[in-house]
């Protein structure tokens, strides 16, 4: 089995201590109880405790992974101090960018739940040797219902559809 390309993200941000929790779908697919409940995403979205030294560790994980950094479409260079701070105050989404094709979001808040809600209810996974944090699956899907947006409107649907007791 080929290991998935953003494990090694996830190793980086172990080593480097970072408080996360995976959000979205991919954060819904480690629910999976069998592969027809596994959904394609083309990101991760990583929910970071909202600091400074959070953001910047994970951004270090990110570019030692291979990974550009992005947010709002521009380029950024090494997340110092003051970059971390005004992207702490708008809480704006750094988005890393790898040939593999999985993109990685991180993210500082995440609709309708503050990072320590979403903490309180997290769930460990293992993935090979691997501990993976997600949020809680409820939550996950309150948050796609609150976010209303086409797509996670149609996700939604899909999930309701294929979890629906056959006759």
């Amino acid at each position: 089995m080929t290991r998935p390309p953003h494990l090694e993200f996830l190793a980086a941000l172990a080593k480097a201590r970072v408080d996360y929790l995976l959000i979205g779908v991919m954060g819904i697919n480690h629910y999976a109880e069998g592969p027809s409940q596994v959904y394609h995403t083309e990101d991760l979205d990583v929910l970071l405790s909202p600091s400074q030294a959070a953001l910047r560790r994970a951004c270090a994980a990110l570019t030692s992974c291979g990974y550009e950094l992005r947010s709002n479409g521009e380029s950024l260079g090494p997340m110092d101090a003051f970059l971390a701070c005004r992207i702490l105050e708008r809480r704006a989404v750094v988005n890393g960018f790898h040939s593999h094709g999985i993109g990685v979001d991180l993210v500082l808040e995440a609709a309708p739940f503050t990072f320590a809600q979403w903490k309180k209810r997290r769930r460990a996974f293992r993935v090979d040797r691997l501990r993976v944090y997600c949020a809680d699956l409820q939550m996950l899907l309150k948050a796609k219902q609150t976010a209303a947006r086409p797509k996670d409107k149609a996700f939604l649907a899909l999930y309701k559809a294929a979890r629906k007791p056959s006759r």
